[in-house]
């Protein structure tokens, strides 16, 4: 008998349910909404992250912090623009251009579109992201400090930035492309998700950007004419320059 009333409520409430989508009615969403799977200007941010356990000595409590994490933006620069001189003694090749050193040249992120029967729309947008090959990592204040001394023995050694004592607020180490952060900047992040392809790094959290990896972004808002969700795939590209 249980079973039975357990089964009857179930269905009623599934009737309930079904008599109020029936009477919903949702508003229209603008087609420059639903069709948006694009990017902001910038394209990319692109961040280092790198643990430090034990090497910074937290002088408030007087004990090292276990593990504490730090992020480096390694791209701000490219994703506005901005003019880049080759600080090596050796020719260096950027977007096909080669710049000779100490030669100086605009340098910014690019999106370019190519043919791709096999990509949504036949078209692939591919990505040239450019970022730093070292990063600056910063404690969160001056009562926390990176200890020259506990990094003995590490390869590579970091550069401290305005040591005293053997101790600093800042230092810089050479990045890592295995270990990326890299992020869409999206136009329209409520609209849209982002799949990984071919065994691609999710984005958002440290992965191997060493080579090409290709995401497809999807609108997935409700399109008033029924059509399928627009998409759009993307080669991301990160080069590092000294």
């Amino acid at each position: 008998m249980k079973i039975r009333n357990k089964l009857f409520v179930a269905a009623l409430c599934i009737t309930a349910l079904s008599s109020c989508q029936k009477g919903l009615v949702y508003d229209e969403v603008p087609e420059d909404v639903y069709n948006n799977v694009s990017l902001k200007s910038g394209l990319c941010e692109v961040v280092a992250r790198r643990a430090f356990p034990a090497k910074v000595w937290q002088g408030k409590y007087n004990q090292w912090a276990e593990n504490i994490i730090l992020d480096s933006g390694i791209n701000s620069d490219f994703r506005d623009g901005t003019d880049y001189t080759n600080p090596t003694d050796r020719d260096l090749t950027i977007l096909g251009t080669v710049l000779k050193p100490g030669e100086t040249m605009r340098v910014r992120n690019t999106m370019t579109e190519v043919a791709d029967a096999g990509a949504p729309e036949g078209k692939l947008y591919v990505l040239n992201i450019f970022a730093f090959d070292s990063a600056t990592y910063k404690t969160p204040n001056k009562k926390h400090l990176f200890v020259e001394s506990a990094f003995a023995g590490e390869t590579p050694q970091p550069r401290f930035i305005d040591p005293v004592d053997g101790r600093s607020e800042s230092i810089k180490l050479p990045t890592d492309p295995t270990r990326l952060v890299v992020a869409f900047l999206l136009d329209n992040s409520l609209a849209c998700t982002v799949e990984a392809l071919d065994n691609a790094p999710a984005l958002g959290v440290p992965g191997d950007f060493s080579k090409a990896r290709r995401y497809m972004v999807i609108n997935t808002t409700r399109r008033g004419d029924g059509g399928e969700a627009r998409r759009r795939l993307y080669e991301i590209n990160v080069t590092l320059l000294p």
